[in-house]
Parts: structure tokens; sequence; C-alpha cells
């Protein structure tokens, strides 16, 4: 057995016969894009129970959700290490419609739920700043709940929705530009912590 599943075995085992409650590959690496852009880092305590239907999944040696877990992260690692060293070249995983088009709003989903982790930092570094518009390709597939741009006309959403998809890994690269400095700042406070914690002992 080895240690992890490909990408479309994760898909099949998670989405299953639908009625788990978990997400499939496509979400999760919009939300795992998120997580590595975020102004804030996220423990995985917090989001791994978002694709797994809302429940820490049991981690037993050599189980399905122990290399299920092991999948996920290695794509964490593998968008981390991409936009940090060669952003011009991260590429999201969408699904692909029956006649072949791109469906984005899966990853897209994806995403804003990873933003919902931590919506306080998201708004201070991009949602409620002058650089908004950098997240409009991935916002323009998210509605009802989800939505974070309620001033867009749908007929407008619709419209970028035909070509939004091939702006969003430039989306994603820019936000993580944008919002670095902040989860810099946020890593040197939690060592200096880290130091006076070890200090005072």
């Amino acid at each position: 057995m080895t240690d992890t599943f490909t990408y479309a075995e994760l898909d099949e085992i998670l989405r299953g016969t639908g009625h788990t409650g978990a997400i499939g590959m496509s979400a999760i690496d919009g939300l795992i894009a998120a997580l590595v852009a975020a102004p804030s880092f996220v423990h995985p305590d917090e989001w791994i129970p978002l694709i797994f239907g809302g429940r820490q999944p049991p981690l037993d040696e050599n189980s399905p959700e122990l290399r299920a877990v092991k999948t996920i992260f290695n794509r964490y690692n593998e968008v981390s290490e991409t936009l940090a060293d060669r952003p011009q070249a991260y590429r999201p995983i969408f699904m692909t419609a029956d006649d072949g088009s791109i469906v984005a709003r899966d990853w897209a989903v994806g995403f804003v739920l990873g933003i919902g982790l931590r919506p306080k930092e998201w708004g201070e570094c991009i949602l409620l700043t002058e650089h908004r518009q950098v997240l409009l390709p991935i916002l323009v597939y998210c509605e009802g709940e989800l939505d974070l741009s309620p001033d867009m006309p749908a007929a407008e959403k619709r419209r970028r929705q035909a070509t939004a998809h091939a702006e969003i890994a430039h989306a994603v690269a820019a936000a993580r530009a944008i919002c670095n400095p902040d989860r810099a700042a946020e890593a040197r406070r939690q060592s200096g912590k880290r130091r006076r914690a070890t200090r005072t002992r």
C-alpha cells in the first residue's frame, strides 16, 4: 500500500455517493490555495474537518483516512512551495465537464471557505481594501451564502464566469504576494512569544 492516493483517487473516494458531506479534490485545492495565500496561518485542526463533513477523521495507521490526509498535505506543501518559489508555475486543480469545459465553481467555493476561517484578516488585507479586485476572478463563481461580491449584478457574474478561470492562478499568486507581509509579521510575533515563554520557564 502506498502512503498516498492520486488526486483523482482521493476525489472519487471523498465525493463517493455524495452523502458523506465531504468535498472533492477541486474544492480542497481551492481551500488549500486560500490557506497558503492567507494573511494569517490556519492550523490543520481548523480546516481538515471542512474536508471531512465537519469531523476530524480517524488517523489510524494504514487507514484510508490517514492516506487521504497525507495526500492533502502533499498538495498543501506543493502549492506552498510553488507559490513561494515559482508563482508563475502555479496551476489550480479544476473539474472538467463532460463536454471538456472547465468547471471552476467547486474550486472557488473551497477558496471562499478558506477565507471564512480568517475573515477579519482577509478583510483588512484584501477584501476591504483597494486590492479587492485581485480576487474577482474567484469571487464571480460564488453565490448565495458564499457571495463576497453582492454589488456585482448576476448577469455580469455569469458573463465573467465564461473566462475568469483562466485568471485564477494569477489571482492566487497576487493574493499571496499582498498577504505575505502580514503572514511574515504574524510568524515573527509567534516566534517572539515562544522565545519569551522559553526564557520564563
